[in-house]
């Protein structure tokens, strides 16, 4: 069995145990976030491909859907708050050291990434050309680490927490301490999903 196919199982594997979580445990409450993530992804996407094949006119409306986008995306701090102050530091107390080190890297790269396609798309000065190729640049750079971010969180470090966390206890412990800090406010499910305590 080669390489590939053995990381494929390994992926199905974890997959396969983090759709089995009944609604509310950390872990599916982190994918399901995920998933709005992504959707608001293509949309940044689609917006970005939009720049480069619309009348100069209709580039302010533009403009300002990808301003509104980046604040979505900005507004999912609470998401990864939940990983660096909950899931991570247990994870290192297991041994996870180089794999939470790397996503919390990758994690401040992403929020300079936001914060900047935010300035940037606040306004339209006379430097057109100038300023959409900058949000072009951003939208594709963005996607890009998270939507790799995203996969390697689901496909690897999600299931290594299921694998490596098999105390109970601990998860609700874990799950008081992200009722606290709270989760992403365009995913209404998962709030209410998120109010109750959930064990095997």
């Amino acid at each position: 069995m080669d390489n590939a196919t053995t990381d494929q199982i390994i992926i199905t594997k974890g997959i396969t145990m983090i759709n089995q979580l009944n609604d509310g445990h950390v872990i599916k409450t982190m994918m399901k976030e995920h998933e709005h993530i992504l959707i608001i992804l293509d949309e940044l996407e689609e917006l970005g491909l939009l720049l480069s094949d619309t009348d100069e006119k209709n580039y302010a409306g533009i403009v300002f859907k990808i301003n509104q986008l980046s604040r979505k995306i900005i507004s999912a701090e609470p998401h990864h708050k939940r990983e660096e102050e909950v899931l991570f530091p247990v994870l290192k107390n297991k041994g996870a050291v180089g794999p939470t080190q790397h996503m919390e890297m990758e994690h401040e790269i992403m929020r300079e990434i936001k914060h900047k396609l935010k300035e940037e798309t606040n306004t339209i000065d006379e430097n057109l050309n100038e300023k959409l190729a900058n949000i072009s640049s951003l939208i594709n750079e963005l996607c890009n680490i998270l939507k790799q971010h995203i996969y390697k969180e689901n496909t690897v470090l999600y299931p290594l927490a299921l694998n490596l966390i098999s105390d109970e206890s601990i998860w609700i412990k874990m799950k008081n301490k992200c009722d606290e800090i709270g989760y992403c406010c365009f995913c209404p499910n998962t709030l209410e999903l998120d109010q109750h305590v959930v064990s095997e």
